[in-house]
């Protein structure tokens, strides 16, 4: 048996615990996306990596921060812990041949429109589970608060892994703060990506530094791509953009358009 993720004093009740696991989290993971503007994600079953959506078997919907931290209606996990102990006893009762894998996708509420979900959200539910969240001090209290939640997480997310360096380019033009990539020469253990360029981030002149998730110690940004040894140049970031302008100018101009607005829509909020 293992042990609960939660503390006594941050539960839910069992009641609504077993009303939540019948709809997969979906209002629950909604309701929590909405008061802590972290990301709403869904993990899948699909059957190949291209498989349209129809094909697609939704598993659990919960809401992660930017550091492989999840917290749904049964607490608060690492990743790792998460998808062996939440998610991977349902793909078991819900895959068909053995053969498919576990799938990982952020959306926008408008987005989960297109996924076939087992019980589609319902604003009565997701008022309930607010409801049930904020009357748990202790729960709201593990989460940690965003830095810069005038930036959707979704977007947030996107301009993360791999889109970068044209949110950094479009950043720069609005603060006139310096953009450097980071190269990995040696991640920590769990982590199998390859060495080589990571990330970019904008420097300040306090020593810390800016992306998508907004402004954080560089440790930060380090901790949260498993990474134990880098370098960090202007020049790594001029040849990656280069690069991406070269290959993928389209692409490149709609997520560098996209970072303008989206800044430009947080300096006025803000």
């Amino acid at each position: 048996m293992t042990k609960k993720s939660i503390s006594n004093s941050s539960a839910f009740p069992n009641s609504l615990i077993k009303h939540w696991e019948k709809s997969d989290g979906i209002n629950f993971a909604i309701a929590l996306s909405r008061i802590t503007g972290w990301i709403l994600q869904i993990d899948l079953l699909t059957p190949h990596e291209n498989a349209p959506l129809d094909e697609l078997i939704p598993l659990r919907a919960y809401v992660e921060t930017n550091e492989d931290i999840i917290y749904d209606f049964t607490g608060k996990r690492g990743i790792i812990a998460f998808n062996r102990y939440v998610v991977m006893p349902i793909a078991v009762q819900r895959a068909t041949n053995g053969k498919e894998h576990i799938c990982t996708r952020c959306y926008e509420e408008i987005g989960l429109t297109e996924v076939k979900l087992r019980e589609r959200p319902s604003e009565i539910e997701i008022e309930r589970a607010t409801k049930a969240i904020i009357a748990n001090s202790a729960f709201l209290e593990m989460i940690p608060k965003r830095l810069n939640p005038e930036i959707p997480a979704y977007h947030a997310v996107k301009f993360s892994q791999g889109n970068c360096i044209p949110f950094a380019e479009a950043l720069s033009s609005i603060t006139g703060l310096s953009a450097f990539g980071l190269s990995v020469t040696k991640y920590r253990p769990e982590c199998g990506n390859p060495l080589g360029f990571c990330h970019v981030v904008l420097m300040h002149a306090d020593g810390t530094v800016e992306d998508s998730w907004g402004r954080q110690d560089l440790e930060q940004v380090l901790k949260r791509f498993y990474i134990l040894e880098f370098e960090l140049e202007k020049e790594i970031y001029s040849y990656h953009r280069e690069r991406q302008l070269r290959e993928y100018p389209d692409r490149y101009q709609q997520a560098y358009d996209l970072a303008i607005k989206l800044l430009k829509d947080s300096v006025a909020i803000s």
